[in-house]
């Protein structure tokens, strides 16, 4: 049961999260974020669309499946590092790494518990408050409606 109920607090602290990132990024800056061409509108709108996939993957996530949620986790983590390889504006991908580092940890985690490293689930409040501030950093520079 506790496992059960840990996967479900960090899906649903996982979905929260990825919720403020599902509004208009348009709403963000619009100005060069550095060298690059690419706005920060454009940017946030190209790792929104990973978001969009992120939040679609999580929703299909059985509480009863840690190995599950754990897959799910790490397909967000790889979806930040192919966003962080082809984002160009500095101001977007310098939040990206901090973005894969927090998927990451809590898919590391999830494999752990799904592993039967049961003790390991306390770790997942400390991925879930990673994620958190992550996204903060993220929806306070690309906006949400």
């Amino acid at each position: 049961m506790n496992r059960r109920l840990t996967v479900l607090t960090l899906t649903a602290a996982a979905m929260l999260a990825l919720s403020a990132c599902s509004g208009d990024p348009n709403g963000g800056a619009s100005g060069d974020g550095g060298s690059s061409d690419q706005t920060v509108a454009e940017a946030c709108t190209q790792v929104n669309d990973v978001m969009t996939e992120a939040t679609a993957g999580l929703q299909d996530i059985d509480p009863a499946d840690p190995a599950g949620a754990a897959s799910a986790l790490r397909t967000i983590s790889d979806g930040m590092g192919d966003a962080a390889a082809s984002v160009t504006n500095a101001e977007v991908s310098d939040i990206l790494p901090d973005l894969q580092t927090a998927f990451s940890s809590a898919a590391d985690t999830m494999e752990a518990v799904a592993g039967g490293e049961t003790e390991r689930a306390a770790e997942l409040n400390d991925s879930i408050s990673d994620v958190q501030t992550s996204f903060q950093r993220f929806t306070e520079l690309c906006g949400t409606e």
